[in-house]
């Protein structure tokens, strides 16, 4: 059958000339090209929306109140499927304000997070593998519509990242660390001792103390370690140092 053919079926019916489609008319292999016909004819045609303006302007809603949702849902496609495979390779879920229904869910919803953040860090956004931390917080979540993904890390822009790049980076590395995490006090010394020993190459706690300053914190991305655990002052960072000092490293 001719697209123009599938085309003029497909006006009929949403004409209410015809009560519906020709049986088998979306059957086997050929019903898929029909459905993918009649996807494309009906976004860019009949509605007249741009290719580029179809993750802004297109949801299940849309489609199926065209009468897509039944073919759709013979092949076992869902909203953004039917969009895949009338666009194959054109678009990324992420880009849609909805998704299908349970596309994030279980074992392959999270394999699918993973690799819609690792794609829009590495493909999309050309982040250098070790500025990662200082890119990535709430507000990349928001930009790029991946709050909804966010959700399922416990809205913690760490623990996603560390799902996709596992035990790559430490939490306080990030501006946004996970809720309560400087309330630790072993988180703190494991912070702390990075900077002094890893970042700062100090010999002992009372060599830190000497040589560690406010600006360190802010060099090394320690601020809300500064922050939250130390209340911005270095007297008391000194205090903890002498603390530590005593308890051994």
């Amino acid at each position: 059958m001719e697209s123009s053919e599938i085309i003029t079926i497909y006006r009929e019916v949403l004409e209410g000339k015809r009560a519906r489609f020709p049986n088998y008319f979306f059957d086997g292999k050929q019903g898929k090209t029909h459905l993918i016909c009649l996807t494309q004819y009906l976004l860019e045609k009949h509605l007249n929306i741009p290719t580029k303006d179809i993750p802004n302007k297109v949801n299940a809603r849309l489609l199926w109140s065209h009468r897509l949702r039944p073919p759709a849902s013979m092949h076992g496609w869902s909203f953004m499927e039917l969009i895949q495979h009338a666009y194959p390779g054109q678009f990324h879920s992420w880009q849609f304000k909805q998704v299908s229904n349970g596309y994030w869910r279980g074992h392959i919803g999270l394999e699918r997070a993973v690799e819609t953040i690792k794609y829009v860090i590495e493909n999309k956004c050309n982040i250098p593998h070790n500025k990662i931390p200082q890119h990535i917080d709430f507000h990349f979540f928001k930009q790029h519509r991946l709050t909804g993904i966010l959700s399922l890390f416990g809205d913690s822009p760490y623990q996603a990242i560390n799902a996709v790049y596992p035990n790559q980076f430490q939490p306080w590395e990030f501006n946004n660390v996970p809720m309560n995490y400087w309330r630790s006090d072993l988180n703190i010394k494991k912070a702390m001792n990075n900077l002094i020993f890893d970042k700062l190459s100090c010999s002992s706690y009372d060599e830190a103390h000497l040589k560690l300053k406010k600006t360190h914190f802010e060099k090394y991305g320690y601020s809300g370690l500064f922050q939250t655990a130390f209340n911005m002052r270095l007297y008391n960072v000194r205090k903890w140092l002498d603390e530590a000092g005593d308890s051994g490293k």
